[in-house]
């Protein structure tokens, strides 16, 4: 889901809970209780709420946690606080949080990959964990460009990518060589010239990717 889908689907459920607030009624005469709003679209609302803040956040997060603890039943209050909670997700969200997360989850899938190719290697199959490894590293390179606000074209590879992330001083020439040599070993890979590098070189590119990714991604 995009930023622009998620501010969208958010905005929408705010709306959404200002027009439950609207539903306010007071306990009929006699009755010793909270102001309630209707139900029927009050718990259309906590649901798609729930299902929102745990795709975004985890059924672990702070927000997660707080709306589905302090926003049970359809009472005033309860839709009032769950409101809040909402509202305290969009400030989050437009600070920055999500990309945290988009960041945070693209660490894990990298790390998944590469332990792939690290069994891969162990097996004795380096050109496939070459190869592997190679398209881990172009995806990083893709997402550092673009959270660097890199303009980038349709087509982009290692080798431009690395070029002007370089050129935009994220990262030193060192840095850019040692990608060059790790580029050279995955297009070895990719054409079938598999005799021109060995395991060792592919252990020291798995090694080096993590490594780069863990500090500039």
């Amino acid at each position: 889901m995009s930023y622009e889908n998620l501010r969208d689907r958010l905005n929408y459920l705010i709306e959404v809970g200002e027009e439950v607030l609207k539903t306010r009624h007071r306990p009929p005469l006699g009755v010793i209780d909270k102001d309630y709003v209707n139900r029927d679209p009050f718990y259309q609302w906590r649901a798609g709420t729930l299902s929102f803040l745990k795709t975004v956040f985890g059924d672990n997060s702070t927000h997660f946690q707080e709306f589905q603890q302090h926003c049970l039943g359809s009472y005033y209050n309860d839709a009032l606080q769950g409101q809040a909670i909402l509202k305290a997700a969009k400030e989050d969200i437009e600070g920055g949080y999500l990309k945290k997360v988009e960041d945070l989850v693209a660490a894990d899938i990298f790390t998944d990959f590469l332990e792939m190719a690290e069994y891969l290697l162990e097996q004795g199959y380096k050109d496939p964990a070459a190869s592997l490894i190679g398209a881990v590293l172009e995806d990083g390179l893709r997402k550092i460009a673009k959270n660097s606000g890199i303009t980038l074209k349709s087509k982009e590879n290692i080798s431009s990518l690395n070029h002007k992330i370089a050129d935009a001083k994220i990262y030193n020439r060192l840095v850019q060589k040692n990608i060059a040599v790790w580029n050279e070993i995955r297009d070895k890979a990719d054409h079938g010239e598999f005799l021109e590098y060995d395991a060792d070189s592919v252990k020291d590119m798995c090694t080096g990717v993590r490594d780069f990714l863990g500090k500039y991604l």
